[in-house]
C-alpha cells in the first residue's frame, strides 16, 4: 500500500493549557486600513483639541473674524443709542414746544 499525504488534512495536535493562555493573551493584529482609521481619527481628535485651544492657522483667523464682526457690532450698538437718543431728545424737545 502506498501511503499518500493530504497536503488539506489538519492534524491534530494536542495543546498543553500554558500555551492556551499565551494564545489567548495576544493581542489580534490590525489591519493596515484598521490601524489607519485609528491613526486618522487620532489625528482628528488631536487637530480638533488644538483648534478648540486657538493653536491652528485656521483657528487664529476664525478668532480674528470674530473680533472684527465683535468690533462691528459694538460700533453699530453705540451708533444706535446714540440715535435713539437723539429721537428721544428731539421728541422731548417738540414736546415742550407744543406745550409752550
Amino acid at each position: 500500500m502506498i501511503e499518500i499525504e493530504n497536503p488539506n488534512r489538519v492534524k491534530k495536535t494536542m495543546k498543553k493549557v500554558s500555551q492556551l493562555d499565551d494564545v489567548v493573551s495576544a493581542k489580534p493584529q490590525l489591519s493596515r486600513r484598521e490601524r489607519e482609521e485609528i491613526d486618522k481619527a487620532k489625528a482628528k481628535a488631536h487637530y480638533q483639541k488644538q483648534h478648540a485651544a486657538g493653536k491652528t492657522d485656521e483657528a487664529r483667523a476664525d478668532l480674528a473674524r470674530l473680533s472684527i464682526i465683535r468690533k462691528q457690532r459694538e460700533d453699530a450698538a453705540a451708533k444706535r443709542a446714540a440715535e435713539q437718543a437723539e429721537k428721544d431728545a428731539a421728541a422731548k424737545a417738540k414736546a415742550d414746544a407744543k406745550e409752550k
